[in-house]
């Protein structure tokens, strides 16, 4: 039996969506069996085809991007298969993470070679029909890696309170994103309830991150802001499913609330 043993991602969870788990998906299908080793908390990311998912959390820093820095990943590939005591044989292949063409510019569509397969990365739509729960979805990012990124707290209340009486809920972890008064905690969410909540809302609110790339996946709708040299990923790079969205790069990562609603307004009037 063809076995393909894959990991460990340690990455930023933006960059397991878009330069890891497509090319893991497309690459599982010339094997018989896939084990894949990630952060716990990731699993839901590959259940469509994943026939094992072994949690790892390695020792040091954050991650930033692809990978955590100074992490021998042959090394680390070798220690979680000796722990979890993860059978191999003459059949399996390792693939650790790498560089998977020159991120965030490879398109979601580009063929890459990886070992003896040529992969195009595919993706699925995260997410399933249900009741609608919350009109808005705030993710208040509040990182200690580059925090002079993070929106303020007095931004994200002026916003919701534009935003009129609606039901709203923030979303990320506890560890790395802010509870905005008035809101629902759904921080810390499991991935997989993530998928429905988000697949079902109205738009998603926030600065460049993860969990906005996620929207994109879960086919919400979302207002995004950041530097200009990232437009191009959201918007078409790293947006296999066209979802649509706002772009705003007028004042990199502090547009006023003012600006951020008035945009949206007038998108949503483009967009009826």
């Amino acid at each position: 039996m063809r076995k393909l043993i894959v990991g460990p991602w340690v990455g930023e969870f933006g960059w397991e969506l878009f330069a890891w788990q497509g090319y893991v998906r497309a690459l599982s299908r010339n094997f018989d069996h896939t084990t894949v080793i990630s952060r716990p908390g990731s699993e839901a990311l590959y259940s469509d085809f994943c026939d094992e998912f072994v949690t790892h959390t390695p020792e040091g820093g954050l991650a930033d991007s692809f990978f955590m820095h100074n992490l021998d990943f042959g090394q680390e590939l070798k220690k979680v298969i000796m722990k979890n005591q993860i059978p191999m044989d003459k059949e399996t292949t390792l693939f650790t993470p790498r560089r998977l063409g020159f991120p965030p510019h490879t398109h979601y569509e580009q063929y890459l070679m990886i070992g003896n397969y040529m992969i195009a990365p595919e993706y699925v739509t995260y997410g399933n029909k249900e009741d609608r729960q919350y009109d808005y979805i705030f993710h208040a990012r509040e990182r200690k890696l580059r925090a002079e990124d993070n929106w303020s707290i007095d931004n994200w209340n002026k916003l919701k309170d534009l935003l009129g009486d609606k039901r709203i809920a923030c979303i990320g972890t506890k560890a790395e994103a802010a509870l905005i008064e008035g809101t629902t905690d759904l921080r810390d969410l499991p991935l997989g309830d993530l998928f429905n909540l988000l697949h079902n809302a109205k738009c998603a609110f926030g600065s460049s991150s993860g969990p906005m790339h996620l929207a994109s996946l879960c086919a919400l709708p979302h207002v995004v802001w950041s530097i200009a040299d990232n437009k191009m990923r959201y918007e078409v790079n790293w947006n296999p499913l066209k979802t649509p969205v706002l772009f705003d790069s007028s004042a990199a990562w502090h547009p006023t609330p003012t600006h951020i609603y008035e945009r949206f307004i007038d998108w949503t009037n483009e967009s009826v």
